[in-house]
């Protein structure tokens, strides 16, 4: 059957019109080859011939097999040595109709596939590598001046940015990804601190209106090059050339492809002069200091005057707005209300402007929580990170507003969000290892203060976090060592002067605490430690008759009362201030002790309103059994326990939360005193543990006086 077959393809001249046509199609190709470059036609040109000629062979196969090239043209061949030449029947033009239809269809589709791998290529975009994670260093000055830093951290910030909005990427924060360019690590140690599997670096060249960058995408295992690319565009041009690099890296880490248009910056602006004072703005920024904040401000204002339409301009500008608000942890120059209601003014243009803004909407949060419209600072949040779920930044504040609202679990998910995405930054580092240690983790906890510590010599929060985690496991001679350092580290910082000062009175310490408790904040806290207790009644009276209607100094007096004066105008002015605190304030001020709700509580029941009393008994109960079923297990937790136990009456319960209480660290001298154990304090066991209470206070007392008091003492001789 097969040498019939050949034997019938050789007279009929197939196999040697079939060799003819290859060998034009070789000559072709090969004249296209040296043509098209000399005539600087596109690559696709010389694919549209070659698959032309490639789809030709079927078509001249199955012509050769009815007809034949003669010196006297085209002539049909006989169906058979004895047969005679007839025309084609239609079922003959049938099949040739299908044989082209079939050869231009193929020749379609091979084009399309060859072609979209060609614009891979050319855009370098070829599918290299499948990589679920990336970070974006600052690119390199190489400019001749060496001044355009600022133009190539703000490159990394928007492209970081731009691929932070790709759902299938992680990608790590420009924070943590500038520490490690300012380390002058490698991309492959870079990648390896981020915990990326990719790194983007690269190189800039700012000349005039001109711009050059050269972009590389480093493999963080082995630090080989999966691609590089050269973009030369005007100023003008910028957020388009940002675009493309964004575009170009996602085709290759993801496995799609992105075609040009798919990736859009929503931050844009006409005016190449915007833009730089926006970057410049941004270098400020970045400094967190009130001065350079200040000085990004005026920036930001700079660059609207000059383009009104500049979206990311406003975010810019309400973003130093609400960090200039003054309060802990801001850097203090602006009345709050003001502050808010400025920012809230820039982030409504920039929203009109720009709706898809991620940024708007997560400093719309802060400005929320500023004016404490509480109900809309997590959805604000949400919002931001639907359009960017890599935008670290709004998972950290996001864990911060679900701590305040007692949602630990979710806020632990959201900071372990915030933490992959941002590993090096400080305060990602010290809310992790702060919530390991309200967990009863202190060794994990202790370790990542220390590397935090190490990391950041010139950071007070290390220490911060490893005096409260030492206070937490009851070590208190140590805590006050770690807030000296602290202090030391930074000496204005008010909220640290005072945790040293409570620690010292904590202990004890009265004489070493007086030199620095001048501030009225410790009057009475000190008055009630020396004894003096008519100085202190003295001093609440005054703040009463001063304070009429603030139901927290009538807390405080009355507390006093209980703890050392007339426990029935303790009762009194307890109960006068329940009806100005709200159920947030009763059971969250501070958390997780339920004060002044538990307070508050036994005087009521004292007063014999026992269906109010049991109501916040039950309401404190179940913010302890909240914080239990989200992991939060600490002595403040156990020593809340105690307390709810007293007040329903189940002693036997509440010695067994006592001594657990110790076990973890409870060291508060007034724990003999509370009225709320008024039920066990004569018991033998509760006596017990206030005696080791006390035993323990003194120990540490005197660890206290070698660790810090001495060394202090030895640096001023």
């Amino acid at each position: 059957m097969l040498m019939k077959l050949l034997s019938e393809l050789r007279r009929r001249n197939v196999i040697k019109t079939l060799a003819i046509y290859t060998g034009v199609v070789l000559a072709t190709l090969e004249t296209v080859s040296a043509l098209f470059p000399m005539l600087n036609l596109p690559p696709i040109y010389a694919t549209v011939v070659a698959i032309a000629l490639l789809a030709g062979f079927p078509v001249v196969f199955y012509i050769s097999w009815f007809f034949e090239l003669t010196d006297e043209g085209l002539k049909r061949t006989a169906p058979s040595e004895e047969a005679a030449v007839t025309t084609l029947g239609l079922a003959q033009w049938f099949g040739l109709m299908v044989i082209l239809i079939g050869s231009v269809l193929i020749a379609y589709l091979l084009y399309t596939r060859i072609a979209a791998d060609m614009a891979r290529t050319a855009e370098g975009q070829s599918k290299v590598a499948v990589a679920p994670s990336i970070a974006v260093l600052p690119f390199r000055d190489q400019s001749p001046e060496r001044d355009q830093g600022y133009f190539a951290e703000g490159l990394a910030e928007e492209l970081t940015s731009l691929l932070g909005q790709r759902p299938g990427l992680q990608v790590a924060a420009a924070s943590s990804s500038f520490i490690t360019a300012s380390k002058g690590m490698t991309p492959v140690d870079a990648g390896k601190s981020l915990g990326v599997a990719t790194v983007l670096t690269g190189s800039i060249v700012v000349a005039g209106d001109r711009l050059k960058v050269i972009v590389e995408l480093v493999d963080a295992t082995d630090g080989k090059t999966l691609w590089t690319q050269s973009f030369s565009r005007t100023l003008s041009d910028m957020f388009v050339m940002q675009e493309e690099i964004a575009r170009s890296v996602a085709n290759l880490l993801e496995d799609v492809y992105l075609e040009a248009g798919a990736v859009k910056s929503s931050a844009k602006t006409a005016s190449s002069d915007a833009y730089v004072l926006y970057l410049k703005g941004r270098e400020q920024y970045r400094k967190q200091t009130t001065e350079a904040m200040k000085d990004a401000r005026k920036l930001f204002e700079q660059a609207i005057g000059v383009d009104p339409e500049y979206a990311q301009a406003y975010v810019g500008l309400a973003d130093s707005l609400v960090l200039l608000a003054s309060g802990k942890s801001k850097l203090g120059i602006l009345d709050p209300g003001i502050a808010a209601s400025l920012a809230e003014q820039n982030l409504a243009k920039a929203l009109v402007r720009a709706p898809e803004l991620a940024d708007a909407y997560a400093i719309q949060g802060k400005v929320f929580e500023l004016q404490q419209k509480v109900d809309e600072v997590i959805p604000a949040y949400d919002k931001a990170l639907s359009l960017n779920p890599n935008l670290a930044i709004a998972h950290m504040w996001k864990y911060l507003a679900l701590e305040k609202a007692g949602r630990h679990i979710d806020a632990l998910d959201s900071l372990e969000h915030a933490y992959r995405l941002d590993p090096l930054s400080v305060t990602t580092m010290f809310n992790r290892a702060f919530e390991l240690s309200r967990r009863g983790r202190f060794a994990e906890a202790r370790q990542q203060f220390e590397q935090l510590i190490d990391q950041y010599p010139s950071s007070p929060m290390g220490h911060q976090g490893l005096a409260d985690a030492a206070f937490r496991n009851g070590e208190l001679a140590l805590s006050l060592a770690h807030w000296h350092k602290a202090m030391l580290i930074s000496p204005d910082n008010v909220n640290f002067q005072q945790a040293y000062v409570s620690m010292l009175l904590m202990l004890g310490l009265l004489d070493e605490a007086k030199p620095l408790a001048t501030d009225s904040y410790y009057t009475a806290t000190r008055l009630l430690l020396s004894g003096d207790y008519p100085a202190l009644f003295k001093e609440m009276a005054f703040q009463l008759q001063a304070n009429p209607d603030d139901p927290w100094v009538a807390f405080e007096a009355g507390w006093y009362e209980y703890l050392v004066g007339d426990a029935n105008r303790g009762q009194q002015l307890l109960l006068q201030a329940l009806p100005e605190l709200s159920q947030t304030d009763l059971l969250s001020a501070p958390m997780p002790m339920c004060s002044p709700g538990i307070e508050i509580a036994y005087a009521l029941q004292q007063a014999g309103r026992q269906a109010e009393a049991d109501a916040l008994v039950q309401a404190c109960a179940g913010r302890l059994t909240d914080g239990v079923s989200q992991g939060i297990v600490d002595m403040q937790q156990s020593y809340l326990s105690v307390r709810i136990e007293a007040l329903k009456g189940n002693d036997e319960a509440a010695l067994t939360a006592l001594e657990l209480a110790f076990s973890q660290g409870w060291r508060e001298w007034w724990t003999a005193r509370d009225p709320v154990l008024s039920r066990i304090r004569a018991l033998p066991r509760a006596q017990a543990v206030f005696q080791q209470i006390q035993a323990a206070v003194a120990t540490e007392r005197d660890k206290a006086k070698a660790l810090v008091l001495n060394e202090i003492a030895g640096k001023k001789s």
